[in-house]
């Protein structure tokens, strides 16, 4: 029998990572950050050289762009990212692709492109899919729809947290104010804007440990809807 689908939206910051990635290892399906895939793209416009503000120019890439999601069962079940031949998932949160992710997720030609890739990977079923419009546009047939959120204190302590893992040190200020900002161009782009669909099951994780969200929505995947 083929497995369900999950997608599970939601703000910077508010567990999407932490918990796709525990679900998709309790329940054994694959976990494929979309996210990821963006990068993927700025991270190949910073070696070429290219002005990932033209869109003509990210649609002249996304013609040639060889990308490939590559499932590793281990430590858990998910897709590291091959560009070209080369695995670069180790790469992709360098803080010179970061400042570029938010010009490329908003062209159009790219996230066409995007899309239909994770379309067509979904189409084995049992994959958590996470991003800003799964539920809305890449997956809105999936069984499970998830829409994460948390108040932004408590994301910006989060995302400080993994920062400061990587070597960066910044306030609670600066974070808070990234976070608002990746807000308002998720929320306000022309295409494919973050929302929460009507039949997706919210869940506010401030407060909540990880292992309280995954248990509330693994419940749902397996009754197979919410």
């Amino acid at each position: 029998m083929k497995k369900a689908n999950v997608a599970i939206d939601g703000f910077a910051g508010s567990g999407k990572t932490t918990v796709a990635v525990e679900l998709a290892r309790q329940l054994e399906l694959v976990y494929l950050d979309t996210g990821l895939m963006y990068r993927s793209v700025a991270l190949q416009c910073l070696r070429e050289g290219l002005d990932a503000g033209q869109d003509a120019v990210l649609a002249s890439l996304m013609e040639r762009f060889e990308l490939k999601m590559e499932v590793v069962a281990r430590p858990h079940p998910t897709c590291r990212m091959i560009l070209g031949r080369e695995d670069v998932t180790d790469e992709l949160h360098d803080p010179r692709v970061t400042a570029l992710v938010p010009q490329v997720a908003s062209c159009s030609a790219v996230r066409r492109e995007l899309v239909a890739r994770q379309q067509a990977f979904a189409r084995r079923g049992g994959v958590v899919m996470v991003g800003r419009d799964i539920a809305s546009v890449v997956l809105p047939d999936a069984e499970v729809k998830i829409f994460l959120a948390a108040n932004l204190a408590e994301r910006a302590r989060r995302r400080s947290l993994e920062l400061a893992a990587k070597g960066r040190h910044l306030t609670q200020q600066e974070v808070e104010a990234d976070l608002a900002l990746r807000d308002k161009i998720d929320s306000e782009r022309e295409d494919s804007p973050l929302i929460c669909v009507a039949e997706a099951r919210q869940i506010d994780t401030t407060g909540r440990t990880v292992a309280e969200v995954v248990d509330e929505i693994s419940g749902w995947v397996r009754c197979g809807s919410v």
